[in-house]
């Protein structure tokens, strides 16, 4: 039954109360080995400490008949003392048939022991019969030169505890042991409802459609279940954060790939109005730079949906200035088109992790921003061993990209979000600032390992 209780499936909740009923089954069994316990040594005791009265008395006796003194001897107030049997008390029987040297205890003429003495003791006589019962030590010693039988007689009733006595110290006993039992049982109860109420509540929040409510213990519950707590709020502030960036990402990759698609369309459908040779080249070369367009914003999104640990399964690889170029070449008629001058200052090349589509998704993306905010002047991008720095002279940040600079994700065309979440992933440090007077400063620092 007791196993069966413990195997048995269980909501957090009714812990307690199983955990109560456990502590119930053993304290019972606990309770009644201490009752028997107890009750067995305070009788041990009392035999034991009157027949070391016996022993010790007898040398008194044996030199008092030696002196001539009369049977029966009487030693204390409840001790006699015989050497002849015919001045014994007939209703205790023959007491020759214990050996020299008997030191106990006699019921009935037999000897008896804490067992049944604890089993007569916890029966009621049967029939009226009084047992006769005695401690009794045996001895001899030298009378006028003859060896003579020493017997040393105690009635148990006037040195042991009455039936009444016993009955009272068993009813202390039980009530002690009762109200330790109910004591360490609230006790118990109360600290097991103390460790499994911040799990009932977290499995109730959990079940909560509340979404966005915050998960909470109690103020006195146990650290880990505050850490489990806080660590629940992050995982669902990561979870939503994830979800909303898929949102915005699938939102960018249909606003990313729909325009290369309609160059694509666009070229196809000038190519049937005019047979030019050179105007077709023109539009086939529009058709395989939106191609090629399409393929880089597709690698950099694949790359950044995997979510692999870039840091450990990219090899690095030495930026070179004509990848750079390559990147602001498909730009630089955005640019010219707005009177803004484009220019490439490289310093130094660094080594890097991330691929050729990854980088040119990064940088178009801050280029593009920076173009978009500039009527006119210079947008310069500066590459060195550590960091690659886009500074322009436009308008400066707007509310939203002052949001992304902050860390709260959401940018020019949702550009920006992508720009955060590739630095990221590759362990990269991406701020955004104004520039006095005008202006903005976009700055992608690379990692220590990778310099």
């Amino acid at each position: 039954m007791l196993n069966k209780l413990l195997n048995r499936v269980s909501t957090a909740s009714s812990l307690p109360h199983k955990l109560l009923w456990y502590f119930s089954i053993v304290a019972i069994v606990i309770g009644l080995t201490l009752y028997l316990s107890m009750f067995g040594l305070m009788q041990w005791i009392e035999d034991a400490v009157n027949q070391q009265e016996l022993k010790t008395s007898a040398p008194y006796a044996i030199s008092l008949f030696q002196q001539g003194a009369k049977q029966p001897l009487n030693i204390g107030l409840h001790t006699q003392a015989f050497y002849s049997t015919d001045l014994i008390p007939q209703k205790y029987g023959d007491l020759t048939k214990f050996p020299v040297g008997f030191n106990g205890e006699v019921v009935n003429n037999q000897s008896t022991d804490i067992l049944h003495e604890w089993l007569s003791s916890s029966r009621p006589n049967l029939g009226g019969m009084v047992p006769k019962e005695i401690f009794l030590y045996r001895g001899e010693f030298v009378l006028d030169g003859q060896l003579t039988p020493l017997f040393m007689i105690t009635p148990t009733e006037s040195v042991e505890l009455s039936e009444r006595e016993w009955h009272l110290i068993k009813l202390f006993i039980l009530c002690f042991i009762g109200v330790m039992f109910i004591l360490f049982g609230f006790v118990i109860h109360k600290l097991s409802c103390r460790l499994v109420d911040p799990v009932a509540q977290l499995s109730k929040q959990l079940k909560s459609p509340e979404s966005n409510k915050r998960f909470t213990v109690p103020e006195q519950s146990a650290t880990e279940f505050t850490e489990l707590a806080d660590s629940l709020n992050d995982y669902r502030q990561q979870n939503e954060m994830m979800i909303k960036q898929e949102q915005a990402f699938a939102r960018y990759a249909s606003h990313e790939l729909r325009t290369p698609l309609t160059v694509i369309s666009g070229a196809a459908k000038l190519q049937e109005q005019n047979n030019a040779a050179e105007f077709q080249a023109r539009q086939r070369s529009r058709i395989q730079r939106a191609a090629l367009d399409m393929q880089h914003t597709i690698d950099a999104l694949l790359n950044l949906v995997k979510q692999e640990n870039a840091t450990s399964s990219t090899p690095l690889r030495l930026l070179q200035q004509a990848e750079i170029e390559s990147i602001t070449q498909p730009l630089q008629a955005l640019a010219k088109g707005k009177g803004i001058k484009l220019s490439v200052d490289f310093k130094q090349a660094p080594t890097i992790k991330p691929t050729s589509a990854v980088l040119r998704m990064l940088l178009s993306n801050l280029i593009g921003n920076a173009i978009n905010a500039s009527d006119s002047g210079e947008i310069t991008i500066s590459v060195n061993s550590d960091e690659i720095i886009i500074t322009d002279n436009g308008r400066g940040l707007s509310a939203s990209e002052h949001d992304s600079a902050n860390g709260h994700g959401h940018g020019h065309g949702l550009g920006l979000l992508i720009v955060d979440s590739l630095c990221q992933r590759y362990q990269w440090q991406f701020s955004l600032s104004d520039i006095k007077p005008i202006g903005c400063c976009a700055r992608l620092t690379f990692p220590q390992a990778d310099r």
